[in-house]
């Protein structure tokens, strides 16, 4: 019995190396590799267009046709290197996480190349399912075997070359077997597709759940009848004069500081430096309930500011510095994946942005608008890419959190179809946020705690699903690459003598191909051999 990867393989299969049973393409070359050069920014319109693929066309286990750029005018095509229905394709430079995918193509339009950052590879249609190649490709195994023999010193960029390619060990099982085994991949992956689809759906819904809670609590609606309950309550109105008094208040004592720390006497005019927060032009803002206010993020806060604006030399430990993906990672501030910083930087940094609990950080970069509320005593830094807003008061600090996730507010702070990929901080401070009075801002805070907390039960499960699904679908290929997917047949053909007829149809094409090369008339088609071609060697 031929062992794979160490392990026994079923009864007919074989081991041997993707180069041995790769179909000859039109040129009579088994691998082809694209072309990159400079395309439109825009995906080409019609089937008369030439366009290039980008990378993102090849998912694991689909292809997307729509994902391409087009073709200038002023450039040949180059046919050659086309795709078509019943193509392989694998990506072979990029990050670690995209170099080395592949998926089958099924359909496409016409009049699309490959990148220089892809390949293209057929098997034989007379003697291989292609689906069988597709789902080894994309196997635990298989994608382990390709991440082993990727180059590049960085993950950001790694390459997977020809010649280390093709010696990828590939266990071949007998044709009908591969038919069996792949019509019931299908059915098994396309119920769990189905599945994931549903997940998927739940989750979407409950974002726009999550973003109806906080549209609710930032309009009033959510605390409509605590309202009728507590009408005496100090009006917004109030609690920002006395928010206004208390910022002013705060930036006197730290100018008084500063002269102090300076051995400096104050100048008589020094109160004539504060500079006033301009108030909100309401013109064009929604009508708020009796006793709320529009204010500015920077009528609320001492300190709109973000982070250190060079990245820092990094230390195995230290104090953390938080970026953007530590708002990203999970629903609060993640601490985990963190990079590090000398408490000496540390100290440096803090100059500028010094985030203490109750303080609020949001993600100016990347994804956009991320709020975070800091509710532990940890030290950390920030990057430019996170902002801080320091509220004047911090009892007024979960409501500010809680109003600058709302929609009505996000959509100021991130305006949606304007191709911003930047939050200025100019902006954030003049965005506007509707201030309840501050006994409602506690009854809001409370209220929506109690309805996010369901939300984030919710999605932590269909989180903890997905990735089910993830292992789920890794076992279907396990099993199907080990023969405990389908029942064998001893009438099958073995692969070995399967794995002799593709070398001679391979032979026959070269050949047949070298003729019209030299413009000689086809060969006739050679009598059955009866010697096996040589096989990649088992260990035993």
């Amino acid at each position: 019995m031929s062992e794979s990867n160490g392990k026994p393989l079923p009864k007919g299969w074989v081991e041997t190396t993707i180069g041995d049973i790769l179909y000859p393409l039109e040129d009579g070359r088994t691998l082809h590799q694209g072309w990159s050069p400079q395309c439109l920014a825009t995906p080409a319109p019609t089937d008369d267009d030439w366009g290039v693929l980008k990378t993102t066309a090849i998912q694991a286990g689909a292809f997307l046709p729509e994902h391409n750029k087009q073709l200038p005018p002023a450039l040949d095509p180059r046919p050659q290197i086309e795709v078509k229905a019943g193509d392989l394709l694998l990506t072979c430079a990029g990050p670690r996480v995209r170099c080395g995918v592949a998926c089958l193509v099924r359909n496409t339009r016409p009049r699309l190349m490959m990148s220089g950052k892809m390949y293209r590879f057929r098997v034989s249609p007379n003697h291989m399912d292609p689906r069988f190649v597709e789902a080894y490709l994309l196997s635990p195994r298989a994608t382990a075997a390709i991440d082993k023999i990727k180059t590049g010193s960085s993950d950001s960029g790694l390459n997977l070359t020809h010649d280390r390619f093709r010696p990828l060990q590939v266990p071949l099982a007998p044709l009908n077997e591969q038919q069996r085994i792949m019509d019931v991949v299908d059915e098994l992956l396309s119920d769990l597709d189905a599945g994931v689809a549903a997940l998927e759906q739940v989750r979407a819904k409950l974002k726009r759940y999550r973003g109806a809670v906080l549209k609710a609590a930032a309009c009033g609606e959510l605390t409509a009848d605590w309202r009728e309950k507590h009408p005496a309550t100090e009006p917004a109105t109030e609690l920002l004069e006395r928010i206004l008094v208390e910022r002013r208040r705060r930036w006197e004592e730290s100018q008084l500081q500063k002269f102090k720390e300076a051995d400096k006497t104050p100048p008589k005019d020094w109160k004539s430096k504060y500079k006033e927060p301009a108030s909100p032009d309401t013109s064009a803002l929604s009508q708020l309930p009796k006793g709320w206010s529009w204010a500015t993020v920077e009528q609320l806060s001492t300190k709109v500011v973000d982070g250190v604006h060079k990245k820092p030399n990094y230390v195995p430990s230290g104090i953390p510095f938080v970026t953007v993906r530590n708002l990203t990672a999970g629903p609060g501030i993640s601490f985990e994946k963190l990079n590090y910083v000398t408490p000496e930087d540390h100290a440096e940094f803090i100059k500028r942005a010094d985030p203490k609990r109750g303080d609020i950080l949001i993600s100016k970069d990347g994804t956009l608008g991320v709020v975070r509320a800091v509710e532990c005593d940890t030290e950390f830094s920030i990057f430019v890419s996170v902002a801080l807003v320091k509220p004047v008061l911090r009892e007024t600090g979960s409501y500010l959190a809680t109003a600058l996730c709302a929609p009505q507010v996000q959509v100021q702070m991130v305006p949606k179809g304007s191709g911003l990929v930047h939050i200025h901080l100019e902006d954030l401070r003049e965005d506007c946020v509707p201030i309840p009075p501050l006994q409602e801002q506690a009854a809001i805070v409370e209220a929506v705690e109690d309805q996010l907390s369901v939300i984030d039960h919710l999605e932590a499960d269909l989180e903890t699903r997905l990735r089910s699904s993830t292992g789920l679908r890794q076992s279907i290929l396990r099993h199907a690459f080990s023969g405990q997917l389908v029942p064998q047949n001893p009438g099958d053909e073995p692969a070995s003598e399967l794995l002799t007829r593709i070398a001679a149809e391979r032979e026959q094409c070269e050949r047949q191909a070298q003729a019209e090369r030299n413009g000689k008339p086809k060969p006739k088609t050679p009598r059955k051999r009866t010697t096996k071609a040589k096989t990649t060697k088992s260990r035993k």
